[in-house]
């Protein structure tokens, strides 16, 4: 099996293009490591922007490590053989730091069974200082929450990583110039750096309902460990670093436009997170382009936000004068501009992308989603009549002050689309396809929706069983979704504690039967998504300081209750709504 997986990593390495390892002989060994597939780890432009940073430097010899696929776990005999790195096939035990970049909850598992069957120990207790690599965990999952997987990490990094890591490697390099110190060594130099957590320091106390009652951190250490942010983007440009032919979009150069969104849908963690809304100057992001075309001919946009981009008109006249292909992630449907559509058209694009997430008014009101039936059906009618073929649409169920006839109302939206897809296909002769995405809600850290319980499996089954089959017979209509199960699952990590740690590492040694390992669990752990919080109840993630206060959350989850609407950030960004910016209050503009 070694040399089926030497002969799938040489193939992999020969088939990329883009940039190339940066062997350092001597240099601190780290592999970055993605806890799912190559394919998946490679599509992520995060995942690439720090492997390319961390190749820059002198003093570092990085490589990737990726999750075995699916058919070599099951096949192979000798499992600690599959988790070696890409580059030099080197066993996870010989680096001096694993570091993690986690983008989705359901990966914690992942991540556990990476270092199970690289022979790492997986929890930090049984690690022996010098001896064994250092666990580092990273990414958008455990800025919202590291608790889950706290009792893993040597250190988490939480917010946004391009300057945080280097400055984090500094402060090491500046400890020992000639080996790589212990932790004990480095918790001193790091411990006050904004943006890295180090969990050992902290104690967390629960109460007989098993809630957190208080947490204390060690002598010398923050109460609260500040969210790291970037203020200019155009110093780190968030593009792909390497294509290779297993990804998705294998043949397209990507460009991220913006981080953060100002439009305050209550249910969205990146809108929370990423605040306050930040775009490229135009002249970066043509920088990144001229650097792309190089690669391929086609390029996508992405972003948090991207029809939001302000300088999307003249960067669409730009990249259509060059004869560069254009994608985009979805859209919204407000923002449709002809010149946006011309563009999608001329490059070949076959499927738009909207995101209307309710099929009722009330629905969207509630999510602080602006966008009124008329406005949606507009945007429809606007991408057929530019000659779009096929549309795909996503929605959500299982939110908050949802009934029964917003399920209903996502049903006759979709028809009526349908309608206006016939209306304007049937001249051109050509009907294209409507795919309805639909997701089960997952109450996400630092959103007003955080008190909100999930809806039980046999009810989000229920709604996504009724929306199928009252679609079935509709020509052309595909519905996809995700499973409750797993959906459920991701609830319970995203809110839960650093007592998961453990149930995570049995799911491992169970080799994944989760049935078993939350039947058995003392915890009751798998009811823990359908409990709603309380106003003043601690939350893990309140390690994490530096974003929304909390009373602006709450305030914005009892807007949704009566569905009142709040207006987007300002463009200048000086207000002090929801104290991120730190400018004057502008309760006023809310009501």
């Amino acid at each position: 099996m070694f040399r089926t997986f030497e002969e799938k990593r040489r193939g992999r390495l020969a088939s990329e293009y883009g940039e190339r390892w940066n062997p350092v002989p001597g240099g601190l060994r780290v592999a970055l490591v993605y806890p799912n597939t190559y394919p998946v780890g490679m599509s992520n432009l995060g995942f690439q922007t720090i492997y390319h940073l961390l190749n820059l430097r002198s003093d570092i010899s990085c490589e990737r490590v990726f999750l075995p696929d699916r058919e070599e776990r099951e096949k192979t005999g000798n499992v600690r053989e599959l988790y070696r790195s890409l580059e030099s096939g080197s066993l996870l035990a010989s680096f001096d730091v694993l570091a993690f970049s986690v983008s989705f909850e359901l990966d914690y598992v992942h991540l556990a069974e990476i270092l199970v069957g690289g022979a790492v120990p997986p929890l930090r207790e049984e690690r022996r200082p010098g001896r064994d690599p250092q666990v580092w965990i990273g990414g958008v999952a455990v800025t919202l929450n590291p608790e889950p997987i706290a009792d893993f990490a040597d250190l988490i990094f939480v917010g946004e990583g391009e300057e945080l890591l280097p400055e984090v490697l500094d402060r090491i390099a500046g400890v020992s110039a000639s080996s790589f110190p212990p932790t004990d060594e480095i918790f001193p130099v790091l411990r006050n750096l904004p943006g890295v957590y180090i969990p050992s320091a902290y104690t967390f106390n629960f109460d007989s309902y098993g809630r957190i009652s208080r947490v204390e951190p060690s002598p010398g250490f923050p109460e609260r460990i500040s969210r790291r942010r970037i203020t200019d983007l155009s110093r780190f440009p968030t593009v792909s670093r390497i294509l290779t032919p297993e990804t998705e979009l294998n043949d397209m150069f990507l460009i991220e436009l913006d981080r953060g969104c100002g439009r305050h849908c209550r249910f969205c963690a990146a809108g929370y997170l990423y605040r306050p809304p930040r775009f490229r100057p135009l002249s970066a992001v043509l920088e990144s382009v001229r650097a792309g075309l190089t690669l391929s001919d086609r390029i996508g946009l992405v972003g948090t936000a991207v029809s939001d981009y302000p300088y999307m008109e003249g960067l669409l006249k730009s990249l259509r004068r060059q004869g560069a292909g254009i994608s985009v992630s979805s859209l919204r449907a407000d923002s449709l501009t002809p010149t946006l559509l011309d563009a999608l058209v001329e490059s070949g694009h076959k499927t738009v992308t909207l995101a209307p997430e309710g099929g009722s008014r009330r629905m969207r009101d509630r999510m602080n989603k602006d966008l009124t039936e008329e406005t949606i059906l507009g945007a429809a009618k606007r991408v057929f009549a530019a000659g779009v073929l096929n549309l795909k649409l996503y929605f959500m169920v299982g939110l908050p002050f949802e009934e029964e006839s917003d399920i209903h109302a996502i049903v006759e939206l979709v028809r009526k689309m349908k309608k206006v897809q016939l209306d304007e296909g049937k001249p051109r002769g050509r009907i294209g396809r409507i795919t309805v995405s639909l997701n089960c809600f997952v109450p996400k850290p630092a959103t007003p929706f955080q008190w909100f319980p999930m809806n039980k499996k046999d009810a989000l089954t229920n709604k996504i069983g009724y929306i199928k089959k009252n679609l079935r017979r509709e020509g052309n209509i595909t519905v996809i979704h995700d499973l409750p199960k797993w959906a459920i699952i991701q609830g319970m990590f995203a809110r839960g504690d650093r007592r998961l740690s453990a149930l995570i590492l049995s799911v491992v040694r169970d080799r994944g039967n989760w049935s078993r390992v939350l039947r058995r669990d003392p915890l009751g752990a798998g009811d823990w998504p359908f409990r709603p919080r309380e106003r003043e109840e601690i939350f893990p993630w309140d390690i994490v300081g530096e974003g929304c206060r909390r009373d602006y959350l709450f305030r914005e989850y009892e807007r949704a209750n009566t569905g009142s609407y709040t207006p987007p950030c300002p463009e200048d960004l000086r207000c002090g709504r929801c104290g991120v910016c730190r400018g004057p209050e502008e309760t006023e503009a809310e009501e």
